[in-house]
């Protein structure tokens, strides 16, 4: 019987800790446990990638990220750095921007 249920705690303690942490009434929603990422004030949702002209060969700032976001309307953005891993999935509220090493803009498009 105690085998049993030391077998049964060694199984369930590694996948409780693999859990995110409950979330309580006093976690505010922008508090760093919140995952959503901000949304631009004023933005409509749907990236436009005529907007984005332009951004090639900028070094990719906070500001310049920040601006980018908000010309083209997208919701978030995501900066992918040589060798990052990514989803492949198209999200239409989503600034993409491709970096090199030198955090230079390489391509910046929508999805």
């Amino acid at each position: 019987m105690r085998l049993n249920l030391l077998f049964a705690l060694g199984c369930a303690l590694p996948l409780a800790s693999c859990s995110p942490p409950a979330k309580t009434a006093s976690t505010p929603p922008d508090s760093p446990t919140s995952t959503a990422p901000p949304a631009v004030a004023g933005s409509g949702g749907q990236c436009d990638p005529e907007k984005l002209t332009g951004l090639t060969g900028q070094t990719a700032t906070e500001a310049v990220i920040q601006k980018a976001v908000k010309d083209s309307g997208a919701r978030n953005a995501r900066v992918l750095k040589p060798g990052m891993a990514m989803t492949m999935d198209y999200r239409e509220d989503r600034l993409s921007i491709e970096v090199d090493a030198q955090n230079r803009i390489v391509r910046a498009n929508c999805g």
